[in-house]
């Protein structure tokens, strides 16, 4: 009978080893896969792979897409992602490359100006409050939002600030408005 047991329980113990095991597997094979797409999203079309329909192959095609210039088919692939699984750690980075898209586009070299830089640095600052509500504590994102708002700051209206009319009254001791020429 104690024999049956100790067979019984080796037996379970081997099952548990083999799911361990067989777990560690498909991760790995998961791995691998997300590695070759990572390899081939410089190159990769839409249709080329299997690889390409991974959400990590889709944010690395979207980062090299963005660094290249292609901001529109870039962005296209953010939002993809981000509509995909909005609680997710790529739904995350997605929101966070995006932001950064947007700023560089703002801050590029050929300095689209005020007209065209504007809406992208609103742009920005939107997805970068955006991370902070869910994770208020990502200092990257809050470096960045930083830097957002410098180059375009919010101004808001204080209760302190006299209006525009009271700023342009002349006011000199014991004379009235009817004495000024």
């Amino acid at each position: 009978m104690k024999r049956s047991w100790a067979h019984i329980a080796f037996g379970l113990v081997a099952l548990g080893c083999a799911a361990v095991a067989m777990d560690g597997a498909l991760r790995m094979k998961h791995a691998e896969d997300v590695r070759q797409a990572v390899a081939q999203a410089g190159v990769m079309t839409s249709a080329s792979s299997h690889l390409a329909d991974l959400p990590e192959a889709q944010l690395t095609r979207a980062m090299a897409l963005s660094k290249a210039g292609a901001y529109a088919d870039a962005q296209r692939l953010y939002e993809a992602l981000i509509q995909d699984d909005a609680n997710s750690e790529l739904a995350h980075a997605a929101v966070f490359n995006l932001g950064n898209m947007y700023l560089r586009q703002a801050t590029g070299e050929g300095n689209p100006g005020p007209v065209k830089s504007l809406p992208l640095l609103e742009q920005a600052k939107q997805r970068y409050r955006q991370l902070l509500r869910v994770a208020p504590g990502d200092w990257d994102t809050r470096y960045n939002l930083e830097r957002a708002l410098w180059r375009a700051p919010e101004e808001t209206e204080s209760a302190d600030e006299p209006d525009i009319k009271e700023q342009h009254d002349v006011k000199l001791r014991g004379a009235q408005a009817e004495d000024l020429p």
